[in-house]
């Protein structure tokens, strides 16, 4: 892949949070949360089947106790820098839920505007624009308003 490229970043982005679910860190680390851009690397999509995959191979050597989605919903906040595509935000909506999410832009590779028209656009309850729009991430950093 060429050196800049976004196409690399969801395979190793991916890989990357697979190998600490593995590993079995959120068994040692339960309150340890991640934050991923570009609502998840494809990861809420395809979570279904790497765990499907996972649970029927009954002989596994990593240490984790749990499955992949099963840490992803518990410890894992996404952006939606970098994604402002609406079906994408809907599987993560899906997958890990609105409390779970978080608004981003990734300037300065995306526009502000483009961001903003998005999410301002997109069809969602007013209680959970609110909270990917800003409640999620007061609640998350501690932030008191």
């Amino acid at each position: 892949m060429a050196e800049g490229s976004g196409v690399g970043l969801c395979p190793r982005d991916c890989s990357a949070c697979a190998a600490l679910d593995g590993l079995g860190l959120f068994d040692e680390c339960p309150r340890l949360n991640i934050i991923l851009g570009h609502l998840g690397e494809g990861l809420p999509y395809s979570m279904w089947r790497v765990d499907h995959h996972n649970g029927w191979m009954q002989l596994h050597t990593y240490p984790a106790q749990e499955s992949l989605g099963y840490y992803f919903e518990r410890n894992f906040f996404l952006t939606t820098s970098g994604d402002f595509n609406t079906p994408s935000l809907l599987n993560a909506l899906l997958v890990i839920g609105s409390n779970r999410l978080l608004f981003s832009v990734d300037w300065p590779f995306e526009d502000v505007s483009d961001a903003t028209d998005w999410f301002e656009g997109v069809r969602l309850s007013h209680a959970d624009k609110q909270k990917i729009g800003r409640e999620n991430a007061l609640k998350l950093m501690k932030i008191v308003p």
